[in-house]
């Protein structure tokens, strides 16, 4: 039981009972915000739960706490150990609170324009906009499943220094993660992932010119389906949008030392 017109809180709320709780096969109502079905006790009925509405104890609005909102209060009964959904269920918090740490005008395009257009596609059926957004969640917790994954990857980054700046290499399962790398100083990161793709990528406005480094790898590395990027700061050998046609046999560390050799020395850090 939620409110009409359902809220990123409201919606995620009853995303955790169906997806990790026993709400799989559950009928979805709706009631004006506040309320509950037939004027009831919110938690009267153990098989009626009500989220977002009715004070009842997965209702946020009853308590002066700003680290709280219905979906947070349904997580810690239903999946509290899971620590891809507490991170998921925090950002909702912070944006169900006005504490989004971004400025609104940021974004070109956010999570909460997707549910207003949902509402405003089914304004008398808030259960398509439930419908619709399910999977929109599902895909939301996989990123967050991975970016734990590549911080736990992180750790055991390579740093080392080049002309331009810090460099970091990383290997996983997942790839490497520009965000990561960008967010630690580096100008550049280098990266291999479990499906043997590789590549080197510069941040946007450095003055990095991977050339002379795509120029040697075609020559050491001859037989691999190196792309260099026409901005100059991107050199990869494979994508999940573009597999290679052959795969660099080239270790990680080997990758590195391609660029020390080419761009200058490299002093490793870790």
């Amino acid at each position: 039981m939620g409110h009409l017109a359902p809220d990123l809180d409201c919606l995620v709320a009853m995303w955790i009972l169906i997806r990790f709780g026993e709400a799989t096969q559950a009928d979805l109502a709706f009631v004006p915000a506040g309320r509950t079905l037939d004027g009831h006790h919110a938690d009267i009925d153990p098989h009626i739960i009500h989220v977002d509405t009715g004070g009842g104890q997965f209702d946020h609005h009853q308590y002066v706490d700003t680290s709280l909102s219905a979906a947070e209060l349904v997580r810690r009964v239903v999946a509290p150990d899971d620590p891809a959904l507490q991170r998921l269920v925090q950002y909702v918090t912070r944006l169900d609170h006005a504490l989004s740490t971004a400025p609104r005008e940021a974004a070109f395009f956010h999570i909460n324009d997707l549910i207003a257009g949902y509402n405003e596609l089914f304004p008398t059926d808030p259960q398509q906009v439930v419908e619709r957004m399910l999977p929109n969640f599902d895909a939301w917790y996989q990123h967050e499943q991975r970016h734990l994954r590549l911080e736990q990857a992180f750790v055991q980054r390579m740093e080392f220094s080049t002309p331009w700046g810090l460099g970091i290499a990383m290997q996983s399962d997942d790839g490497g993660s520009s965000r990561l790398a960008y967010r630690h100083g580096a100008v550049l990161y280098a990266y291999r992932d479990g499906q043997g793709n590789m590549g080197i990528a510069a941040q946007s406005r450095s003055a990095v010119n991977l050339e002379p480094i795509y120029v040697d790898l075609k020559r050491v590395d001859a037989e691999a389906d190196w792309y260099l990027h026409p901005n100059r700061r991107m050199l990869l050998c494979g994508t999940a949008k573009a597999p290679p046609r052959q795969p660099s046999q080239l270790t990680l560390e080997e990758l590195v030392q391609m660029i020390a050799n080419t761009g200058g020395a490299v002093r490793w850090l870790h």
